[in-house]
């Protein structure tokens, strides 16, 4: 019996120091891509690179259809997970000549998420036909 509250009030110490109210990490959305102005060949993938891209996650939005082009009201929009360990990533290409606004949204949580933090980038890529 002893054993047991020795054990109980150990794991419920462990429990209250474990958990620690932290302020939310600033985000930055701030990504260059291999591109030059913007443009890429339908087709061609390019390269995102991620130095300046800081938070606790990260997702692109490639922005070639309603689905996958980010809106701030609309949260169905699919974007792409970004592994924040990384120094860059590979964009798949675009297949349709056209303009699309590719995003970049960094975010964190902090204050056991009484604080949300978010850092949103768009550029307009230009995708010309081959």
């Amino acid at each position: 019996m002893k054993n047991i509250l020795q054990t109980g009030i150990l794991l419920i110490v462990v429990l209250l120091v474990a958990c620690n109210k932290e302020p939310a990490i600033t985000p930055s959305a701030n990504f260059t891509t291999s591109l030059n102005n913007n443009t890429v060949a339908s087709g061609q993938p390019f390269t995102l690179y991620l130095k300046d891209v800081t938070g606790e996650w990260a997702v692109y939005f490639k922005g070639d259809n309603e689905k996958t082009t980010f809106h701030p009201e609309f949260y169905r929009a699919e974007g792409v997970n970004i592994d924040l360990g990384l120094d860059s990533i590979v964009v798949g290409g675009y297949n349709i000549a056209g303009s699309y606004p590719f995003t970049v949204v960094a975010s964190s949580s902090g204050n056991w998420a009484e604080e949300y933090l978010q850092d949103i980038k768009t550029i307009t890529l230009t995708v010309t036909a081959n």
